[in-house]
This record gives C-alpha cells, sequence and structure tokens, in this order.
C-alpha cells in the first residue's frame, strides 16, 4: 500500500497537475482584481469536486482495469505520464483528455529504444482503459462541473466590448493498474501478485482529466455539455474496440491506429463545440447586461447568470448601469428583475436584498471594469 501511495502522490502528473491548478487559480484571482476590483468566486468548488469526483471515478475504473486484466508495458504508462505533464503545461491553450489515445503509438518507437511487446498482448487493456477514461470525463463534466468561469473583456469589432469566458475544470484519477511483473525485477521490495502462471504488480498511474477551454458565443456550460456527449459516444467506440481486441488479439496493432484516430477525431470534436454560440455576449442598449454572477448573493439565488440582460428592476426599465443603481434605490430592500436569457427567453425574479450598490447584490456588469 505504501509503494501504490508513493507512486500516486509523488507522480509527475500528480506534483505539476497541482502547481498547475495553484498557478491557473491565482492568476484568475489576479486578473479578476484588475478588471472588476474583486474576485468573482473565491470558494474552492471546483477543487472539491476535481478531487472528490475523481477519486471516485479512479476507484471505480482501477478496480474494472484490475478485473479485466489490463496489464499494459511500461513504455506505454510512461507515455501516458509524458503525454499528461505535456497537456497539463499547455493548458493556456486549451486541454482536453483526447490526448491519451496517442500512446499507443509507442509502437512506432525504433526497437533500440527498448523492446515492446507487440500490441496482440495489451491493446485490448489498451482500449479498455481509454474507453474508461473518456467515459468517466464525461460522466464527470456532466454531473461535477462547477460554473467556476472567467470573464475576460475584449473591444468588439462595432465599438461595444464583448465577454469571453475561460473555464479550467480539472479531475485527477488515482488510477491503480496491473503490470507484467517482470518490469519491476530490480525491486525486491516491491509486492508481486500472481494468477496461476501470471505474475504481475500493481502500480499507481494518477492522470488528469477534464476540460480547459475558452468561448466567445456561449457559456463554457453549453461547451462542455457537448463534449460530455462526444466523449460518452467515443467511450462507448473503444469499449467495442477493446471488445473486438480481446476476440481477435492479432487485430491489436490495427486497433491502436484506430484509437489515435479516433482521439484526433474526438479532439476536433472538442475544438468545434467550442465555436458554437448564436452570438457575441457583449455590451447592449436593451438594457444592462450581465458579465458575471458572485456565488452565494442575492443575484445567484435568482438564478441570474453571466449573459443575462437586466431589462427592468423594480419595474423601471435600465439602459444603463446607472439607471440600474438608480432603480435599486426605490427600493432599498427588495428588488424585482426582468431579464432576458442568452437563448431569449424572458424571465422574472425578485429576492431581498442589501442597502447599496448593484455590486453587492452579487451582479457583476461591464461598467465594474476598472481604469
Amino acid at each position: 500500500m505504501g509503494q501504490l501511495l508513493v507512486t500516486l502522490f509523488l507522480s509527475p502528473v500528480t506534483l505539476v497537475g497541482l502547481l498547475v491548478a495553484l498557478f491557473w487559480r491565482s492568476h484568475r484571482f489576479r486578473q479578476e482584481r484588475a478588471v472588476f476590483g474583486t474576485s468573482i468566486d473565491r470558494l474552492w468548488t471546483n477543487w472539491w469536486a476535481g478531487l472528490l469526483g475523481g477519486i471516485a471515478g479512479g476507484l471505480v475504473l482501477s478496480v474494472a482495469l484490475v478485473l479485466l486484466g489490463a496489464m499494459l508495458p511500461h513504455p506505454v504508462l510512461l507515455a501516458l505520464i509524458v503525454l499528461n505533464v505535456v497537456a497539463l503545461l499547455l493548458a493556456g491553450l486549451g486541454f482536453a483528455p483526447w490526448f491519451v489515445a496517442l500512446a499507443g503509438l509507442v509502437i512506432l518507437l525504433p526497437p533500440w529504444l527498448g523492446p515492446l511487446a507487440k500490441p496482440a498482448g495489451w491493446a485490448a487493456g489498451y482500449a479498455a482503459l481509454l474507453a474508461g477514461l473518456w467515459l468517466v470525463n464525461a460522466l464527470l463534466l456532466r454531473f461535477m462541473n462547477p460554473a467556476v468561469d472567467v470573464p475576460k473583456l475584449r473591444p468588439g469589432k462595432r465599438g461595444a466590448r464583448i465577454a469571453t469566458y475561460s473555464r479550467r475544470q480539472w479531475y485527477w484519477l488515482p488510477l491503480v493498474l496491473p503490470v507484467a511483473g517482470d518490469w519491476l525485477p530490480a525491486f525486491g521490495w516491491w509486492p508481486q501478485l500472481g494468477i496461476g502462471s501470471v505474475h504481475f504488480a500493481l502500480v499507481g498511474l494518477p492522470l488528469v482529466i477534464g476540460a480547459a477551454l475558452t468561448t466567445k458565443k456561449q457559456l463554457p456550460t453549453h461547451a462542455t455539455d457537448a463534449w460530455s456527449w462526444q466523449y460518452l459516444g467515443a467511450g462507448l467506440v473503444a469499449l467495442v474496440v477493446a471488445a473486438l481486441v480481446y476476440w481477435r488479439p492479432a487485430a491489436g496493432q490495427m486497433a491502436v491506429f484506430t484509437l489515435a484516430a479516433l482521439g484526433v477525431i474526438l479532439g476536433l470534436a472538442n475544438w468545434a463545440a467550442t465555436r458554437r454560440g448564436t452570438g457575441l455576449i457583449s455590451q447592449t442598449s436593451a438594457g444592462v447586461r450581465l458579465v458575471a454572477v458572485q456565488p452565494d448573493t442575492p443575484a445567484s439565488k435568482m438564478g441570474l447568470a453571466a449573459g443575462d440582460i437586466v431589462l427592468t428592476c423594480n419595474h423601471l426599465p435600465v439602459h444603463t448601469e446607472d439607471e440600474l443603481y438608480a432603480a435599486l434605490q426605490t427600493s432599498p430592500t427588495y428588488c424585482r428583475l426582468k431579464v432576458m436569457r442568452l437563448d431569449g427567453a424572458i424571465r422574472l425574479t425578485e429576492t431581498a436584498i442589501f442597502n447599496g450598490a448593484p455590486h453587492e447584490l452579487g451582479m457583476i456588469t461591464f461598467a465594474e471594469e476598472q481604469a
């Protein structure tokens, strides 16, 4: 058990993932304070989602892979670690776990770099691992994906500023995988297991999955919802490939290339999903556009969201932040709003408020930008 914990917590993926997550959290705070004068979301909700969801997914996936006997050669495991570390370091450009499908391409390495078992012996387990990673990613993005988005204001083509949104939600998956026992002959202290004539060791392989993306014409939730369906479909296809290779091991090499191609297609589908949307989230003369909503505030309790347009406040039409502020003062303890959602739907909402300015409601608007 001690050895497994060492490989899980001191893995390059775990250490780099922690540093990258801390960096982007600090970067988000600095950016929000510089632009809006306040941190929009100070909670650790997305961190708890990443840990609890990832650990639960890793436990289920580990049990399934051990029962299937998915023994991967160490070059494939090393490729997964390297790819994951590189993807985390490049998370500023985006992050999506389609890259795991490229790990099997180590079969193209020159033989002098080290012997690698033929894909017939490990391709089925490899396909099962990819299927599990993609299915877990689909479920977590669907059910444990808190909307902690980072707004950034940019000048639009027609003078009005627009808001773009970034989301970085990672899940730490502490996987435990069986590895052929002859990989660790030098480590006599490493526990060896056996089933019949098959000897193997259990090693920890923590991986980080999730999503890091930026959207312009929609909120990130809509993109990650699309991603969850894409990963669900890719995971089911990978399961079919795993079943076929279990049935016909000779097709292992073809399966590895098929999965790599599937991963690239999945990555392109992820990219396309972030570009969708009906229109830019920009300033408007129709009302007051909300750039963000702070959690645990009257605005969040009213169900307001980034992109909403406040049309009336306390029955008074509002077109600017000053008019919104003035309308709030007509009823210092209660607020009634008419808002239009991004999809054009109109809804009415009301709540008790703090006596003061719009930002005390938890609404962040374009006017909150600092000079």
